[in-house]
């Protein structure tokens, strides 16, 4: 049987999923490290305490003129400062605050099937608790003599009606003490066009921690746990981005290890466009209790919930940075899956039932809203955005961390475009509609190519190929002589040499250029 058919058991189990995608951005739900939900609460705008933290050494790093200056020597990012710091029974003195309460999810149990599975029972329990308009709370920066902080970066401005969500997805287990948020993406919906843009943030970005210290960005979330922080960990994360990157986030998501896997699932699974070739480790032991090595070739590629969380992890033979825009590529690939099935109409009888599959604050109301905007969204309307190895400077800490400092210079364009509306200089893009060959034996390029002309913002149709044997990828120009348009951006794109570029004016061809991938094409440029 197909993947994506099925009797109304499996039908019912779709609907379901697609209102639980529907409840992040317009059918993008997300959380792609082995994490489970932990429970947020009430962000207040009153001034909060300073945190007296555990007893700690102090040292002054060296470092270039930067915007950001760097934190104490003890260096709480350092897995063995984080250790020590949550094992310690001196735990920072703070004006009493509501606490909020985990609920430890059970521990993942694998299932190496392709096929759907049934509905997932709930891992995550905890009664979430709705973010305060995002406006940065008056706080006065815990500094020793040694540690100096960076000053509150400007506010982005965002357009009139976006809605500004944070997915977050963490490395927690009911047994762990502590853990890192290691996926924190930004999703800003824009109903009116509609428009989708997702940026991601390096988990190891060292940021200011509002109220507390320097440290890694996927520290904010468990600070906020475990010191009792208004609103708990979705609230610290909401100050800890409206301080370092002026990005104001209205609503936040989680999801745990098994709503993602399940999700996927439910769904059938989901197509991914992977366009560098992937290996590494798969996490789950064979017959012999060996972990054997799993390689994914360039392609389009099936994945179940297990498959997809091990693409979305994977570090082994890739950057952090990839890592990130292979999450990003996940978001796509289960709102691709989602948008085509008609969900809107039950989302209100499905939404007390499953609900908590998902940790947000976000209501039913604003899901239906959401999954509306999804149903209009055309895919050259997603955009992705990274803070990438160009916006940082690699940085050891004095503990011996791997950090990356950010380069507010740099990152203050990418975020004003992330959060900003479409700008000009894509949206001419979506005028043009490109037709796609697959003039090689590598199947699903054609499909590989087509995804990257969506993301840079143009319409894509895949056509079919008089041969297969087409040494070099060619460009065919429909358009009219001397027209200009796109012809010499599509060359740049695909590293196109100039007499593979064909003029063949032709009114009455539905796209205006047809790409015809030859053997020469490089799948992985630039991922």
């Amino acid at each position: 049987m197909d993947r994506r058919e099925g009797g109304p058991a499996m039908r019912r189990r779709r609907w379901i999923a697609l209102a639980l995608v529907a409840s992040t951005v317009g059918g993008i739900a997300f959380g792609c490290s082995v994490f489970d939900g932990a429970v947020g609460g009430t962000l207040t705008s009153t001034p909060m305490g300073t945190p007296v933290p555990p007893e700690r050494a102090f040292t002054t790093p060296s470092l270039p003129s930067m915007r950001l200056a760097m934190a104490d020597a003890s260096d709480p990012t350092h897995p063995a400062a984080a250790r020590s710091q949550v094992a310690s029974t001196s735990t920072p003195t703070r004006r009493p605050r509501p606490t909020s309460t985990v609920t430890p999810s059970p521990t993942p149990t694998s299932t190496r099937t392709r096929t759907p599975t049934a509905t997932p029972s709930p891992t995550v329990t905890p009664t979430p608790f709705i973010l305060n308009p995002p406006v940065l709370i008056g706080v006065t920066p815990t500094v020793s003599d040694t540690t100096p902080v960076p000053t509150a970066v400007p506010v982005v401005q965002v357009p009139p009606k976006a809605i500004t969500i944070v997915l977050l997805g963490s490395d927690r287990r009911p047994d762990w003490n502590e853990w890192h948020t290691d996926v924190v993406q930004v999703v800003s919906v824009q109903p009116a066009m509609p428009a989708v843009s997702i940026l991601s943030i390096p988990r190891d970005l060292y940021v200011y921690i509002p109220d507390f210290w320097m440290s890694r960005v996927n520290f904010a979330d468990m600070y906020g746990d475990l010191y009792s922080y208004e609103g708990g960990g979705p609230a610290l994360i909401q100050q800890t981005l409206l301080y370092n990157l002026g990005i104001p986030v209205d609503h936040y998501v989680r999801v745990d290890f098994d709503g993602f896997i399940g999700i996927v699932n439910i769904l059938g699974g989901v197509d991914i466009p992977v366009h560098c070739r992937l290996e590494d480790h798969w996490p789950y032991p064979d017959e012999n209790g060996d972990y054997p090595i799993k390689v994914l070739e360039p392609g389009v590629h099936p994945m179940d919930g297990e498959t997809a969380l091990w693409y979305a992890r994977s570090r082994k033979t890739s950057s952090v940075f990839a890592r990130e825009r292979r999450q990003q590529q996940v978001l796509e690939a289960i709102w691709r899956q989602a948008r085509s099935l008609d969900v809107l109409p039950r989302l209100p009888q499905l939404w007390d039932q499953y609900r908590h599959m998902v940790v947000t604050d976000l209501h039913l109301v604003d899901v239906l809203r959401l999954a509306e905007v999804a149903l209009r969204l055309d895919s050259q309307n997603v955009r992705t955005h990274s803070i990438g190895y160009q916006h940082v400077t690699s940085w050891t800490t004095p503990k011996g961390g791997n950090v990356f400092l950010p380069n507010w210079e740099m990152i203050e364009p990418l975020v004003a475009e992330a959060m900003g509306p479409v700008p000009a200089a894509r949206t001419w893009r979506t005028t043009y509609t490109i037709e796609v060959w697959n003039g090689t034996d590598n199947a699903t390029w054609d499909q590989l190519a087509a995804d990257r002309l969506w993301s840079s913002g143009f319409g894509a149709v895949i056509g079919e190929s008089d041969r297969r044997d087409y040494p070099h990828t060619q460009l065919v120009d429909f358009t009219p002589t001397g027209q200009g348009g796109a012809a010499s951006y599509l060359q740049w794109m695909f590293k196109i040499s100039p007499e593979n570029v064909i003029a063949a004016p032709d009114p009455q061809i539905g796209a205006q250029y047809r790409l015809i991938i030859g053997a020469d094409y490089q799948t992985c440029p630039g991922f």
